[in-house]
């Protein structure tokens, strides 16, 4: 990182806390450039795998590979590649990867490799929802998934599903109603999480439909209204968000295009000076918005961060690569 940018010594110390051994092992994988063989990497990721979260979650995984939840009507959901709540297998899945695990844990390969089994034949998982493949693409990414044929189906599912404004939407909403004259619009969220997920694999950054992606984003200078340039085209885009849901957040926004190559774009400045401006007088970040669930639970809304902060810090350093 450049002086303007690197993290603050008080800062950098309370992200290396032993207290949240998964921010520390990210912080010295993704931000200070450890080798994953430093002893130091080696003994925080055993700590990650005895940290109570990740005992939570493994207490409650089925034998099979799986993780169900109640819901209304006393009816139990999970098994299958249901999209509802926060706590079922899919969004179990991609807090394990937060928490900086792979498939080299045998919970996480059997139930990694179960969930991609229930993908339908066109690279699908439920309803063509856009949000949940697209980060379905980033989380298996994140698992040591991205070369299995299974994820490159649903990248083939991705080749052949982009819309005619550049977007993707899901069959629930490919039902409704045509406006009189007019196509019904690509959803924003679901899209976003497109982009979020095609940004884990690098080669596929020069082809067609992410360019066409990042023209969607781009001329609505990422999060804003077209017609309304004031305006937001959700009213969640601009909060700070963890962990990553079907709702939009401004990390994960600005995560792909700083990633990519972006950062500098003149189109890309509205966003990063709103994101600039929610740092604090201490150089940290505060959550903003946080999925209600039992298995990552980052903080307290509208306090200080260590996940918000990471992914902060994490945002300049792709900014200036």
């Amino acid at each position: 990182m450049s002086p303007d940018h690197k993290i603050p010594n008080e800062v950098l110390e309370w992200l290396l806390e032993s207290s949240n051994p998964s921010v520390r092992y990210r912080t010295m994988l993704e931000l200070l450039d450890y080798s994953p063989k430093d002893p130091e990497i080696q003994q925080t990721y055993k700590e990650i795998l005895n940290w109570k979260p990740v005992l939570k979650i493994k207490k409650a995984m089925h034998p099979e590979g799986y993780w169900t939840v109640k819901v209304e009507k006393g009816k139990i959901i999970g098994k299958g590649t249901e999209y509802r709540t926060f706590n079922t297998t899919h969004w179990v899945l991609g807090y394990l990867a937060e928490y900086g695990l792979t498939r080299k844990e045998d919970f996480v390969n059997i139930a990694s490799n179960r969930y991609l089994n229930l993908q339908k034949e066109d690279g699908d998982f439920w309803q063509h929802l856009s949000c949940l493949y697209g980060l379905n693409l980033h989380t298996f990414s994140k698992l040591g998934f991205n070369s299995d044929p299974r994820i490159q189906k649903t990248i083939e599912l991705v080749t052949s599903s982009i819309r005619h404004d550049n977007g993707y939407l899901c069959d629930l909403n490919e039902r409704k109603k045509k406006p009189k004259g007019r196509e019904i619009k690509s959803c924003f969220r679901g899209t976003l999480k497109v982009l979020f997920g095609l940004s884990e694999f690098p080669s596929l950054w020069d082809q067609l439909y992410t360019k066409k992606l990042i023209d969607y984003f781009l001329n609505r200078e990422l999060i804003f209204k077209r017609n309304k340039p004031t305006e937001l085209v959700v009213k969640n885009a601009e909060l700070l968000v963890f962990p990553f849901t079907y709702r939009e957040g401004l990390l994960e926004t600005l995560y792909p295009f700083l990633k990519m190559g972006y950062g500098n774009h003149p189109k890309c400045v509205r966003a990063w000076e709103l994101f600039e401006s929610k740092k604090l007088l201490d150089g940290r970040f505060p959550l903003e918005w946080n999925p209600t669930n039992k298995y990552l639970r980052p903080g307290t809304r509208g306090e200080h961060n260590k996940w918000v902060t990471f992914y902060a810090y994490l945002l300049y350093k792709l900014k200036e690569t």
